[in-house]
């Protein structure tokens, strides 16, 4: 559903390594599973292709481990609370940088 629009449940997994099957609904849910990757990516409402993910890491346990350790990995380097800090004061320095170079455009024309 649209109402697990970024999936904090798929970073829950993520935080302790393992592979994620998820579905895409045009929400952040891809951008925290990528597929083949950190998981296995079904299309919504389609249960044979929901079984078919759930066999296939079920029949490939090294495959379901390097999709637990790469998405663990992925974890690590974005979604921490540190990186996540990380970035958005890096966000807040380029706003204020951005405002302030069109500050000093404005004062220089005028």
């Amino acid at each position: 559903l649209r109402s697990e629009a970024f999936g904090i449940s798929l970073l829950e997994g993520a935080m302790f390594g393992k592979p994620m099957i998820s579905s895409e609904i045009g929400t952040g849910t891809t951008y925290i599973n990528l597929a083949d990757q950190t998981g296995l990516v079904v299309p919504p409402n389609d249960p044979a292709a929901l079984r078919n993910a759930m066999q296939y890491l079920w029949n490939h346990p090294q495959r379901a481990e390097e999709m637990g350790r790469r998405a663990y990995e992925r974890y690590q380097t974005l979604f921490t609370s540190e990186q996540m800090a990380r970035g958005y004061v890096g966000l807040y320095q380029r706003v204020l940088e951005d405002a302030a170079g069109r500050k000093m455009q404005l004062s220089s024309v005028s």
